[in-house]
């Protein structure tokens, strides 16, 4: 593959002013929007530690009554298995009820974990704990266990069970005392001091929420072993009702957790300013970038450029300055270097101008010169010619006057033209056919030599040797010229595709001695003068009897309006 050029490369990656001014600023004022995108950020982890904190001392009050709970409960469950009398379930519970507990259920368990009394609930005596691994952790030594969300054993609502283990003074272990606290209860107990929009539940394991009419579960990463650790607030968006901002705080019961939420608030509005401000900063300062660009330079740099445009329509310098008084100095520097230019480009102009001018005089005058000297030639011909007493001499200074004058006749038609480096077809093959018809005797009658030309231009340098051509072409094909049996000889000249163009001469053919004098006089004559146009010349028979010489050549277009024809 070729490798692209310069002028390539630069115009495919050319920006305009502004694009560049504003890509410029963008990269510019790129730390301004990265730091208000960070002080944004700020703000936006401010705003949600803020509201983990106030949603957090809410929190805290419900969590120390529902720690109060479990404190007493435990309390009054230590002090009834250290205590050496044998209480029954009712009698615990009796006792159980002046602490104002959440209590649903006492009950007692044997060392094999069934259960041997229970206040509510007597037909459930003999049945095993609900988790036979309990009474094991209990024989092992474990002194207490606390675990949260299984049902109770009465009503089968979610409780929290506290057992503790017996044993008699040998240490044996001999059973275990264990009740139960509602959850339903405990929320509605921790509820009733609770501030309007503030919603309190517990979460037992598998994320469950009791005591919520509006909330069912929660995602189960929330309650994970590392969630305590966040200290972050939750949005939480239940099937009907606004958005909750919730905090869950672990509770010491195993598995539990206490969920306070509140309805989430509007977004503040530092933290939408925060977001905004630089984003809007940041786009006015290219705005900015962008008009000053175009105030400062580019209505000025479209003022010249249409200022230029006028000039190459209108070909008539003007001072571009004086128009640009008001640009800045430095637009005004330029368009004074421009009008400086312009007036040197303008006096260079005027002189080239002025010697294009004494060029073409110049070139008449050759032309005019050569014209006169080859009349004098062609005098001094004539005069020879008429002193020499052998047919055979005058016959060939005859022949060398006639090509003078042929030349004379082109360099004539040369001097009228008005372009140096061509000459209209038709002008020169009118001004070639006059000079064979004088020069053959056909002016008062008889036969002639028919243009019949498509107009157009032709290159200077080829007039003399088409000229030349058809001169000997007709010589070749009217051996007898003073004979008016003959027709009329007809020149055709015709421009072809691509600049391709055909100089065809006709003829009544003669007999075949001239025929043959006349294939080898043609290698010798037109085939010279067809070379030196770039050309191939060709001698045949032609339609209806006429003998046809062929020249065919070469042009290239240079313009619309004119070509300049070069050897092929």
């Amino acid at each position: 593959m070729m490798p692209e050029s310069g002028d390539g490369r630069s115009r495919r990656s050319r920006l305009s002013l502004r694009l560049q001014v504003i890509a410029a600023m963008a990269f510019v004022l790129s730390p301004l929007l990265i730091m208000g995108a960070i002080h944004a950020w700020s703000e936006q982890q401010f705003s949600e530690k803020l509201r983990f904190h106030e949603i957090q001392q809410t929190a805290q009050d419900h969590f120390r009554q529902t720690d109060a709970m479990l404190m007493r409960a435990r309390i009054a469950l230590q002090m009834i298995t250290t205590a050496d009398r044998e209480w029954t379930c009712p009698q615990i519970g009796q006792r159980f009820s002046a602490l104002e507990l959440p209590l649903r259920n006492t009950l007692r368990f044997d060392a094999e974990g069934l259960l041997t009394c229970s206040e509510i609930g007597e037909g459930l005596v003999g049945m095993p704990m609900p988790q036979l691994e309990w009474n094991d952790r209990l024989r092992r030594g474990v002194e207490a266990i606390e675990v949260s969300g299984q049902r109770g054993m009465a009503l089968g609502d979610p409780s929290i069970y506290l057992l503790r283990r017996q044993h008699d003074e040998a240490g044996v272990f001999t059973g275990s005392i264990a009740m139960s606290l509602s959850l339903e209860d405990i929320v509605a107990r921790i509820s009733r001091s609770q501030s309007s929009g503030v919603t309190v539940s517990l979460v037992v394991p598998g994320g469950q929420v009791v005591g919520s009419n509006i909330v069912a579960g929660v995602p189960m990463e929330w309650i994970s072993e590392g969630a305590a650790l966040d200290r972050k607030t939750y949005r939480l968006s239940p099937d009907q009702g606004p958005p909750l901002d919730v905090v869950l705080l672990p509770l010491s019961a195993e598995g539990l957790w206490l969920m306070v939420g509140s309805p989430a608030p509007p977004q503040r509005v530092e933290v939408i300013l925060a977001f905004l401000v630089p984003i809007l900063a940041y786009l006015a300062a290219l705005l900015a970038a962008s008009w000053i660009a175009d105030a400062m330079v580019l209505r000025w740099l479209e003022r010249i450029r249409l200022r230029i445009l006028d000039m190459r329509s209108s070909a008539k310098y003007a001072l571009l300055a004086p128009e640009l008084s008001r640009a800045p100095r430095e637009v005004q520097q330029v368009a004074e270097a421009f009008d400086d230019l312009t007036s040197r480009v303008s006096t260079h102009e005027s002189d080239l101008q002025s010697a294009l001018l004494q060029m073409k005089l110049a070139f008449r005058e050759v032309h005019h010169r050569v014209k006169n000297n080859l009349q004098v030639m062609l005098s001094m011909l004539k005069l020879q010619g008429r002193g020499e007493a052998l047919p055979e001499t005058q016959s060939a200074l005859k022949v060398a006057a006639h090509r003078v004058a042929m030349m004379a006749a082109v360099h004539h038609t040369l001097l009228n033209e008005g372009n140096l480096d061509s000459v209209e077809a038709l002008d020169l093959f009118n001004a070639i056919s006059n000079q064979v018809d004088e020069q053959q005797g056909w002016v008062d009658g008889g036969r002639h030599l028919i243009p019949d030309v498509t107009p157009g231009p032709l290159p200077a340098d080829m007039a003399v040797p088409l000229g030349m051509f058809v001169l000997e072409a007709v010589g070749l094909l009217c051996p007898e010229a003073g004979s008016d049996e003959n027709t009329d000889i007809v020149l055709h000249f015709d421009r072809q595709s691509e600049g391709a163009c055909c100089l065809t001469l006709t003829c009544k053919g003669g007999d075949e001695e001239s025929d043959a004098a006349m294939d080898r006089d043609t290698s010798l004559f037109l085939s010279a003068f067809a070379r030196q146009i770039g050309g191939s010349v060709s001698v045949g028979p032609h339609e209806d009897g006429l003998i046809a010489i062929e020249l065919e050549f070469h042009v290239d277009a240079q313009d619309q309006t004119s070509s300049l024809l070069q050897p092929k």
